[in-house]
């Protein structure tokens, strides 16, 4: 699954994610859980995982093979430690190493704890987060398919809910940002700082069950009866994806990710520059690999019909794309096919410290500064070695003589 390594503001982009299936009517329990990742971008890890009901909670830290990235570094305060052939997991707060488990110890303990609490709730558990951009179900997904533990899990959770998804539905006319810290701030009254997966996980339980149940004095459900469960189970339904949808989803996303890696000759060059046009890189190649447009038929496009062949393919199959990114996409492909022309490179880096003149150094200044100094110098002693010896009794031979008195 993709983790990128920035991720920007939800009120700058635009962002369209597939709408729940839902599920039917029934009895569930809903259980809040999130994980926290190494942060890496096609190869990530879960370091940690964590759920949340009323009676009981879960919390694991797993040792992951690669390190923690800056951004992951900061954002959990945890950091690998490497001591000769041992690798230690340290809490960046209190300085201590974190008991950690390998991922299938990790995530059996995971299932043990989910069959524990499910309780009477006979139609399964409903794992509830909030995320703007869903990872995590793809992530706990396929690390339970590396251990073959996907049909025990979907034995005992029915699916998935999205807290970010309740909440712009709820709350679209009472503010424009649907995120975890600002929905725990508006309806919690908490101000945590969400860097572990347990205090998330909690969180977004305690969102959704609020939004849930309205303005009812009984947000934390201790007093809740029958009937407040069956309308928690009603509402949720339509918000919760399925299992069998999410392996859908990750099985599309594969592909559309094996349709993108066709571009890497093509894309290579501006994916090792800047952020900012990394960034534009990936925009462009993925609204080629969303269009079920690869670089083969690309190629064959150009080979029958030159530059006019990827421009009709580019207006007539890529719809949801600006004109600006259509003109930029026909000359970085232009360019890349026509053996006459150069590839699009990125553009040179400059730092900032290759803008500042390079300063100069005039030997001759100083020069004449010595020989200044040398004069005054050499005046300096004279006069002082002329009145030292009109001062100083003159000897010869040995023998001090008087000084002379001048009368006038």
């Amino acid at each position: 699954m993709v983790q990128t390594e920035d991720i920007p503001s939800e009120e700058n982009v635009k962002v369209v994610p597939r709408a729940p299936k839902g599920v039917p009517d029934g009895n569930y329990k809903l259980i809040g859980w999130g994980i926290d990742t190494t942060g890496r971008r096609l190869i990530d890890e879960i370091c940690q995982i964590a759920a949340y009901s009323i009676s009981s909670q879960f919390s694991q830290h797993i040792m992951p093979f690669a390190d923690l990235n800056p951004s992951s570094r900061r954002r959990h305060n945890l950091r690998i430690i490497n001591i000769g052939r041992y690798r230690m997991l340290k809490n960046l707060k209190t300085n201590k190493f974190v008991k950690t488990k390998s991922e299938i110890s990790a995530l059996v303990d995971f299932l043990n704890w989910l069959e524990a609490n499910r309780g009477d709730a006979k139609d399964g558990i409903i794992l509830v987060y909030h995320e703007f951009r869903k990872t995590s179900p793809g992530l706990l997904l396929e690390a339970l398919r590396r251990y073959s533990l996907i049909d025990r899990f979907s034995e005992v959770v029915k699916g998935f809910a999205n807290g970010f998804n309740v909440a712009s539905v709820q709350c679209i006319n009472s503010t424009k940002s649907f995120s975890l810290r600002v929905m725990s701030r508006m309806l919690l009254n908490k101000e945590d700082d969400f860097g572990n997966a347990i205090d998330r996980a909690q969180a977004a339980y305690e969102v959704v069950l609020h939004l849930g149940q309205g303005e009812r004095p009984d947000m934390n459900g201790t007093t809740a009866d029958n009937n407040n469960e069956r309308h928690m189970n009603s509402f949720i339904c339509k918000f919760v994806n399925p299992i069998s949808a999410e392996e859908e989803e990750i099985a599309s996303f594969k592909v559309l990710l094996e349709r993108q890696n066709t571009f890497r000759p093509v894309f290579g060059a501006l994916m090792k520059a800047t952020l900012a046009e990394r960034r534009h890189a990936s925009h462009l190649r993925r609204l080629l690999a969303e269009n079920n447009i690869d670089y083969d038929k690309l190629k064959t496009a150009y080979d029958n019909s030159a530059k006019d062949g990827i421009e009709g393919i580019l207006k007539n199959e890529v719809p949801n794309a600006k004109e600006k990114d259509l003109t930029e996409l026909l000359e970085i492909l232009d360019c890349f096919f026509d053996p006459e022309k150069k590839a699009i490179q990125p553009k040179p880096r400059f730092f900032a410290n290759q803008n500042r003149n390079p300063r100069i150094r005039t030997h001759s200044n100083n020069k004449e500064k010595d020989e200044v100094n040398g004069n005054n110098n050499t005046t300096t002693e004279g006069s002082s070695n002329t009145g030292s010896s009109e001062a100083t009794p003159r000897s010869e031979n040995g023998i001090v003589q008087p000084a002379e008195t001048i009368v006038q």
